[in-house]
């Protein structure tokens, strides 16, 4: 399932909401879309909103693909929003395949304000 997502101009950040399970097979369009709301812009910043998450199984083809393609995205910052423990420690299995690949700083947010202060440089 590919999450709903949308840009937000004026904290120049992709939101995405992720709702239901994904698996590999939805992480070249997932990464697909994503590349497309960043198309042209300056600011690669992603709020991942997971408050509605359903818990995930990745499989090790799915960890492989998701830390190809972000790393490829050049991102500087991640604000993972809402998570609960388990999608936490789920989220963290991600960055940890990723690895010092990533080049985007990755903070934990329990506020949507929060998160936005953090990526405008506000905190």
């Amino acid at each position: 399932m590919i999450p709903d997502m949308w840009f937000d101009e004026k904290n120049e950040a992709l939101h995405l909401s992720f709702t239901e399970v994904w698996d590999e097979n939805d992480v070249p369009e997932l990464f697909k879309r994503i590349r497309a709301h960043f198309e042209g812009r300056k600011e690669r910043n992603i709020v991942g909103d997971l408050s509605h998450a359903a818990p995930q199984s990745y499989s090790r083809q799915m960890r492989k693909m998701v830390a190809e393609e972000a790393t490829a995205l050049s991102l500087d910052k991640v604000a993972i929003l809402g998570a609960n423990n388990v999608l936490r420690m789920m989220a963290k299995i991600l960055l940890a395949v990723i690895g010092n690949k990533w080049s985007a700083e990755t903070k934990f947010f329990d506020s949507e304000a929060d998160a936005l202060a953090w990526i405008k440089g506000d905190k």
